[in-house]
């Protein structure tokens, strides 16, 4: 297949969805088929098996997504299939003419982040849903739909997003479920917790969370929650964005900047490093579609800490390879976090379960089923075969 990949985000780009269309991409490229990628970021030397163009960030949005559409059309031209991650509204407008298929991945509700982002709204992604908003806010929910409407498939990666891209109103049959998966090659984690604490120059136990620095995300319930901790207990964010400022404020105001530490950004290939010199992973977050970097936790064998939201009890198990606490029950959180520092039987176990359960996504899987959803759009149900 003649594959062009359209994304917002991709190597080396912080984040989950960037490190999974990078090995996606190489993945197809490797297996025979002619991947090209379109995506938004700035000039990056590396050799790729395949051709990247890169739309730089410092236009204003109209010129950035008029340069991404002209960047797209020539590619699209000449492809089997559009394979588009979680940023449809270019390809979309072009494909009006060109009437190429579409594949399209979703990995949460663009609309409401949007909204979130501009102080739109403040209700959680379940609320947000079926309800009406400002006139600025339904012409983002309109342009989702739309472009979620033109593509002939839509993988998501969990049950839970399923459910939400549905009620948009595009037809069920046309959602393919595949989960996100974890290729243990592709991770160098160090041999060992104290040998990734000597690599990072980082000594202690840690809790770490690692994460777009977003409001959903929930780090400042997180800060919060170190003075709780046991004595040498440390909080680690990896990650930089919007909230950063916010956070590392929040953390000096409450006398914590020698508990809390932030990395700010950190190449892909560093945070497996910053996995393995932690003793727990957090993701207090008020939505995941299926988090990349729970996945992650759990293939560096660290117990979880998560909420009972989105995609994320699709991959822990209370009490089996982690802990599942309510969103927004910061005493709950807390509690979890405590009871976790302050046994060590209890880190050990789930942490043995977490590697267990990370076969169970698993990156050849994953390859199969999405090479399979892009034959079934580009050539009809039997893949062309």
């Amino acid at each position: 297949m003649r594959i062009l990949i359209v994304t917002g985000t991709f190597h080396p780009e912080a984040g989950g969805p960037s490190r999974y269309l990078l090995n996606l991409a190489t993945d197809l490229s490797r297996a025979g088929h002619a991947v090209s990628v379109v995506t938004f970021g700035e000039p990056f030397e590396h050799a790729y098996p395949f051709g990247v163009k890169r739309i730089s960030r410092r236009w204003p949005v109209p010129v950035r997504l008029a340069l991404m559409a002209a960047a797209v059309i020539p590619r699209a031209a000449t492809a089997d299939i559009l394979f588009v991650n979680d940023y449809g509204l270019p390809p979309s407008v072009v494909n009006l003419s060109l009437r190429k298929p579409v594949v399209m991945k979703i990995v949460g509700d663009f609309a409401w982040e949007w909204s979130v982002r501009h102080g739109e709204v403040t209700e959680n992604i379940d609320d947000f849903q079926g309800r009406r908003h400002a006139p600025k806010v339904e012409l983002v929910k309109a342009l989702q739909r739309f472009y979620a409407g033109r593509a002939e498939r839509i993988i998501t990666p969990s049950a839970y997003l399923r459910g939400i891209v549905s009620g948009w109103g595009i037809d069920a049959g046309r959602v393919r479920v595949v989960t996100n998966a974890v290729d243990p090659a592709k991770y160098p984690f160090p041999e060992s917790r104290e040998a990734a604490q000597k690599l990072l120059g980082l000594e202690g136990r840690f809790v770490v969370t690692v994460a777009r620095l977003t409001p959903w995300k929930g780090v400042d319930a997180l800060i919060r929650c170190v003075p709780r901790l046991p004595a040498g207990w440390k909080l680690l964010v990896v990650g930089d964005g919007p909230e950063r400022a916010r956070l590392e404020a929040q953390a000096a105001a409450a006398g914590l900047t020698q508990r809390v530490i932030f990395t700010g950004e950190v190449a892909q290939d560093r945070v497996p490093a910053y996995l393995r010199a932690s003793d727990v992973f957090a993701l207090f977050t008020g939505y995941e579609g299926l988090s990349h970097v729970l996945l992650e936790a759990q293939l560096a064998g660290l117990p979880s800490v998560a909420t009972r939201k989105g995609g994320n009890p699709e991959v822990i198990r209370h009490g089996e390879n982690g802990l599942l606490v309510e969103y927004g029950d910061e005493p709950g959180l807390g509690d979890a976090l405590v009871r976790l520092a302050g046994d060590e039987a209890l880190r050990a176990k789930l942490a043995e379960n977490a590697r267990r359960a990370s076969v169970e996504f698993d990156w050849s899987r994953l390859m199969e089923k999405t090479t399979a959803v892009l034959r079934e759009a580009a050539f009809g149900k039997d893949g062309g075969r």
